[in-house]
């Protein structure tokens, strides 16, 4: 009888050594290849081409640059080249297209570093500008980014990078540059730390990397940020804050009674609860605000240059506009109130998210235990 079979750890399976299994190699040379097989790497080397894609299970920027590596690198060109044909015996119609390589011909930009890391900017529309200006496409907000930094044109169905003069310079694969063209798969670095992989993909291939990011990054019920993402985001803002001598915001928001709402209509009443609130509270918020989903009925919004008193006056509005629209679930109206508390950076004493946040979270209780359906901003 067969032994217990040991469990393969996923790193560990990104490691495996293929062994040639020609009929042709000897028992010696065989031996040594399985002997090298076993060996440990001294290094962590790129993911294995044939690792298997969970877009669900993609939780940290870490794994978001692997799968861009998986997805643009020899897993891509080996789909690409391999011939797509019909079982035998079958009659399909030689002009449908499932017989025929889609065509690889969209240009992006693959974020590669920071919260944004595995980001998908898509090249379209060409010229396209890089810089800290709003209307530049590709915007990278970084203090070691140029207003208008550099631009991406097509010159002769070639595609070219140029850098507009920038006080720290624009590179390819570490070397400064003026003007150079782009080939498949170069690294860009803009300034001291915006970093992007320049690649053409197929459609397919474009929807599978951006869907791998929103997996990272969004909560899959609600589809606002989840908490790891928003974790990151606060970092990033109070950073833009300091340097730009701005305050920032924070509101905290919980689901009054949301047990009594599953307990009494049901898990799926509860989730119908959820995306309303989530919806109702995106819907009124500006393009530079982050929400996320923070826990199981818990919202939390950060707002850039507002103080408490701003954000007091947003969460009010919050609250009023979910008190007045209550959701049918199964025909069934369901009242929904929310509780808010209020928070701002000027307020804090060491200027951390952990601070902010803690002020945030203490009003909220403390208008839970006030009665619920109300804002506590002091």
């Amino acid at each position: 009888m067969a032994g217990p079979v040991t469990p393969v750890e996923p790193e560990a399976a990104l490691r495996t050594t293929h062994v040639n299994r020609s009929p042709d190699v000897d028992e010696a040379t065989k031996l040594a290849m399985r002997h090298d097989a076993q060996k440990p790497p001294e290094s962590d080397p790129p993911p294995s081409v044939g690792a298997p894609l969970e877009p669900q299970a993609i939780s940290s920027s870490s794994d978001r640059l692997r799968a861009v590596y998986l997805l643009t690198s020899e897993f891509a060109d080996d789909e690409l080249q391999t011939a797509i044909t019909s079982p035998p015996g079958s009659h399909a119609d030689a002009n449908s297209p499932s017989l025929h390589t889609e065509p690889v011909d969209r240009p992006v930009l693959l974020r590669m570093d920071g919260v944004q890391a595995g980001e998908v900017v898509s090249l379209a529309i060409l010229p396209c500008f890089i810089g800290r200006h709003p209307s530049c496409q590709v915007l990278i907000d970084d203090a070691g980014v140029s207003r208008r930094h550099a631009k991406i044109i097509l010159q002769n169905d070639e595609f070219w990078l140029e850098d507009l003069g920038s006080r720290n310079g624009t590179f390819i694969d570490g070397r400064r540059l003026e003007r150079k063209r782009l080939h498949d798969g170069v690294l860009i670095q803009v300034g001291l730390h915006a970093s992007f992989r320049f690649t053409v993909v197929s459609a397919r291939q474009e929807k599978l990397l951006r869907e791998l990011y929103e997996s990272s990054t969004r909560d899959a019920l609600t589809g606002l940020y989840n908490r790891r993402h928003f974790d990151d985001r606060v970092k990033a803002e109070l950073a833009y804050a300091k340097r730009h001598s701005l305050d920032v915001g924070f509101v905290m928001i919980d689901v009054d009674f949301f047990k009594r709402v599953n307990d009494t209509y049901g898990h799926a009443a509860g989730d119908a609860v959820l995306k309303h609130v989530a919806a109702s509270l995106a819907r009124q918020l500006r393009t530079e605000d982050v929400i996320a989903r923070v826990g199981g009925e818990e919202f939390a919004i950060l707002l850039r240059g507002i103080g408490c008193e701003g954000a007091r006056r947003l969460a009010e509005r919050l609250r009023t506009n979910i008190e007045a629209l209550p959701i049918a679930a199964d025909g069934i109206p369901i009242a929904v109130t929310i509780s808010a508390g209020c928070s701002a950076l000027s307020e804090t004493e060491d200027n951390s998210p952990k601070s902010l946040s803690s002020i945030a979270d203490q009003r909220m209780y403390s208008a839970k235990r006030a009665g619920r359906n109300r804002v506590v901003a002091s």
